[in-house]
């Protein structure tokens, strides 16, 4: 019986004219190639390869052959990416909103990852607060939202894994050339968080992170980005508590530093529509 070895054989073989060089392209063995050659010309009732010595020239039959052996074999790789593109979910776009600390290194990662295993489902994306996220994720305008947003009976939610706080400082204050510093320290100090419009459980991580300590700021000034608090805190305008994942932005006169006995971490949160039915919403989230 005629396989798809023999056909790729024969068409290598054809190609190079060559026994020791179609075996060396095929690695396999000079007798398992002629073996196989034999076999294909015993099946086939007729001579494909004229030897004389070292010398092989094709036949009539075998010039025939050629054609259509590799017109079968191109339709046989057709059919294997035909059956592949089947057992993805059908091309589409995913619309993902994600806060700006999202985009320091979860959304990277999460995309690149998703487009590998997904590549015909297009992923567009959107920077977007706390709520607007939301209001985006309840009229359909995204499917997805990546958020520090608190648990909600009105979404579908998975927490990812929790991250640590850190002190940005300028790098002049008097705190910055120690290695680890007490948020208890910070005495007197105007506290840049973010808005809970933004970013609700990272705000109240960070007040609840000051109040174990028995910090008090003198002030308090909030803002929506990280940019804009990192921009203040290089002005020596404040100190601000963020995610560890802020220390990938380079920020000229901004220090961080980790926080001595830290008692409370931050999660981002993804969420999307309790009644989503979209098969390529439900395979980017089993990214994740």
């Amino acid at each position: 019986m005629i396989e798809n070895r023999h056909l790729r054989y024969f068409v290598v073989l054809a190609k190079t004219l060559h026994m020791r060089q179609a075996a060396a392209h095929l690695q396999i063995s000079q007798p398992t190639l002629t073996q196989n050659m034999q076999q294909l010309e015993k099946e086939l009732g007729t001579m494909l390869i004229r030897r004389s010595g070292r010398n092989l020239t094709l036949t009539d039959a075998g010039i025939a052959f050629q054609i259509k052996a590799a017109l079968s074999l191109e339709q046989f790789e057709f059919a294997k990416t035909a059956a592949r593109k089947a057992g993805l979910p059908p091309v589409g776009q995913v619309i993902v909103g994600f806060s700006s600390s999202a985009g320091l290194q979860f959304i990277p990662q999460f995309v690149k990852r998703a487009r590998a295993m997904f590549p015909d489902v297009a992923i567009q994306l959107r920077e977007l607060g706390m709520e607007p996220q939301l209001a985006a994720l309840r009229s359909g305008e995204i499917n997805v939202a990546v958020a520090y947003a608190p648990p909600s009976d009105e979404f579908q939610s998975r927490e990812l894994k929790p991250e640590q706080l850190v002190i940005a400082l300028h790098t002049q204050h008097s705190l910055a050339n120690q290695k680890i510093i007490s948020v208890g320290e910070l005495t007197e100090e105007t506290l840049i968080i973010p808005t809970r419009y933004a970013a609700a459980t990272l705000t109240d991580a960070i007040l609840a992170e000051c109040s174990s300590t028995g910090f008090r700021p003198h002030s308090t000034q909030e803002l929506s980005t990280y940019q804009s608090a990192l921009g203040m805190v290089s002005a020596g305008l404040g100190v601000s508590l963020m995610p560890a994942s802020v220390q990938v932005l380079q920020r000229e006169g901004v220090a961080i530093r980790p926080i001595l006995s830290a008692c409370n971490g931050v999660r981002l949160s993804v969420l999307w529509r309790k009644n989503e039915v979209s098969s390529n919403v439900k395979h980017l989230l089993s990214v994740i």
